[in-house]
């Protein structure tokens, strides 16, 4: 369901917004996206966006993933909930808050990976990185029981 740009930033200043995040593995690492938009622009991020109105969770994950990276994925579970607070600055016009259920996904193949404009790169990793938000940190941690 698509909401005018103006409709949505009112939204936001109103309410935080409900969202996937896909932990997605293949060969036993996961993806990150490196973000090319503001919040948290230049940062690794897993692939995610908000839960449509009336979309399921194990809907909006494999929606998500199709639009953002091309891979076919399969929902396994909910591995947290995390949330993101951004506030206003002069990178942002507003504050924007998250609750972000972070979902494992698997992919049997990387052939079709695409990664769509609101990112710039991405990375696999079998192990922690320095300097990742908490909201990615954390669910890393459970996933590969380091909590």
């Amino acid at each position: 369901m698509f909401i005018p740009e103006e409709e949505y930033k009112s939204i936001l200043r109103k309410l935080p917004i409900a969202c996937v995040d896909l932990l997605i593995i293949y060969e036993k690492k996961v993806l990150l996206l490196r973000r090319n938009n503001e919040p948290a622009k230049g940062e690794y991020w897993f692939p995610g966006g908000r839960i449509h109105k009336l979309e399921n969770i194990n809907n909006a994950t494999i929606r998500i993933a199709k639009e953002e990276t091309r891979l076919n994925c399969k929902f396994n579970r909910i591995i947290s909930v995390e949330e993101s607070i951004f506030y206003k600055n002069n990178k942002i016009d507003d504050d924007i808050h998250t609750i972000n259920l972070c979902c494992e996904m698997q992919t049997n193949s990387i052939a079709s990976l695409e990664i769509d404009n609101l990112h710039e790169g991405y990375i696999w990793i079998d192990n922690l990185i320095p300097n990742l938000h908490f909201a990615i940190k954390h669910p890393l941690e459970i996933l590969w029981n380091i909590a």
